[in-house]
């Protein structure tokens, strides 16, 4: 009897509401976002989000706003990398990191962060690139 090599993968169509709230003018419903687009806004969402700012979840958030005051050094520079990769492994479920850099510039006060991670049951690699800086 030949043998089946078949591998099943299930990938979920992952859906957000557009911060817009915009109206599909086919449904007449709020505009969505989906797959890495969803997946991207909400780990900006996440990292943007103070700890404590949201109400009935203070440990939601991130503490990298506290680490933005700090001088602009190589040891701050790893304590914010080490800060990003745990508040987004502690709270989206759906991302492997595969890369986090977060390159000071120093004449604007702030850190391009780049981060290159792969969402739960898709091979493609995806990039997020944001800038943090003391104002919000």
């Amino acid at each position: 009897m030949p043998e089946i090599t078949t591998i099943f993968s299930t990938t979920r169509p992952y859906k957000d509401v557009s911060l817009t709230f915009a109206r599909n003018v086919v449904t007449s419903d709020v505009v969505t976002v989906s797959g890495a687009d969803a997946v991207k806004r909400s780990i900006k969402l996440l990292l943007m989000s103070r700890a404590g700012e949201t109400p009935f979840f203070p440990e939601f958030g991130s503490r990298i706003f506290t680490l933005l005051f700090e001088p602009i050094d190589p040891i701050t520079t790893v304590l914010l990398q080490h800060e990003i990769q745990a508040t987004i492994a502690a709270y989206e479920p759906r991302v492997n990191i595969r890369q986090l850099t977060a390159t000071p510039s120093s004449d604007e006060h702030g850190y391009n962060v780049d981060c290159l991670f792969t969402i739960v049951n898709q091979v493609a690699p995806v990039t997020l690139t944001l800038y943090l800086s003391r104002l919000r």
